[in-house]
């Protein structure tokens, strides 16, 4: 090993800003760790073992109003029947287009996760961009 007889010592400006650029770096980190999605990260890998499609029956029709999604307003209610027999109740935001197509007592394909059969997903639900890109990502 080497030793240095006179180290270079840093100016204090040197030691705030090192100080300052580690908080900022390690604030980034937390803030990242912490918007990381991990109930969709965990509903994604249950999927990796595979779907099965099933049919359901609409319960109810109705428009969400909160403006959150202008053109995803209407939302399905549904029940289908999983493996285990079972009956499960879940709901799905659809596009707007949709509406025709879905009214109480008319049936709706279901697809459940064969693992976990309580996530279920019907085709063409308005899911969050980063679940669609997962998704794609993973198969």
């Amino acid at each position: 090993m080497v030793y240095l007889s006179n180290p270079i010592k840093r100016t204090p400006m040197q030691r705030f800003v090192r100080y300052f650029f580690g908080i900022i770096i390690i604030g980034c980190l937390v803030w990242a760790f912490y918007s990381i999605p991990y109930d969709i990260l965990r509903e994604e890998r249950a999927r990796l073992y595979g779907e099965e499609l099933t049919s359901g029956l609409v319960l109810a029709v109705s428009s969400d109003e909160t403006g959150g999604m202008p053109d995803a307003r209407l939302i399905v209610e549904y029940k289908y029947v999983d493996p285990d027999g079972f009956a499960r109740i879940a709901s799905a935001r659809l596009p707007n287009s949709l509406w025709q197509k879905y009214s109480p007592g008319k049936t709706v394909k279901v697809i459940y996760v064969r693992t976990r059969p309580d996530l279920a997903r019907v085709p063409g639900e308005v899911e969050p961009r980063f679940q669609v890109w997962l998704r794609e990502l993973m198969d």
